[in-house]
């Protein structure tokens, strides 16, 4: 009975480690973007561009793609103006200073770039990112968003 429980603890975290390796290869790239409805000359809700350049003085987001066709957008706070973040969270937050979720608007579909998504290794067929409401995460530094791409 005892080798039994032993091989199932064994096989337990092995399971677990495997989950980990799968999470720390999965790619971070760095991009500037640029906040507010595309095509529209960057008004309104949304994503209007996208960068990757390798001019990192300018990147104030931290992407990362998830097996699952999601991807999530780590926005530092300190790299966007005051009207990036009213695009972004859709209200000023120096009035409600205790908000720790909100809501990301994506007013359009957002077409990803060839470059883009050879950087974030995402499969062939996956060709946007679907407009919606998606999750906001606010903290005093960042902002996440989790976004579906098909």
């Amino acid at each position: 009975m005892k080798n039994i429980i032993y091989i199932a603890v064994l096989c337990m975290t092995s399971i677990v480690f495997s989950q980990k390796q799968v999470e720390v290869n999965q790619k971070l790239i760095s991009a500037e973007i640029t906040f507010g409805r595309l095509g529209h000359d960057c008004k309104g809700r949304g994503i209007c561009s996208f960068n990757t350049t390798s001019n990192t003085t300018k990147h104030n987001t931290q992407i990362k793609y998830h097996e699952d066709n999601r991807i999530t957008l780590v926005i530092d706070r300190t790299r966007i103006t005051k009207e990036e973040e009213l695009k972004i969270v859709g209200q000023d937050l120096e009035v409600n200073t205790k908000i720790k979720e909100g809501l990301f608007v994506l007013e359009d579909d957002f077409i990803l770039e060839a470059l883009i998504k050879s950087e974030l290794k995402t499969p062939h067929q996956i060709t946007k990112v679907a407009k919606g409401n998606y999750s906001l995460l606010i903290s005093k530094d960042t902002f996440t968003i989790t976004l579906k791409i098909e």
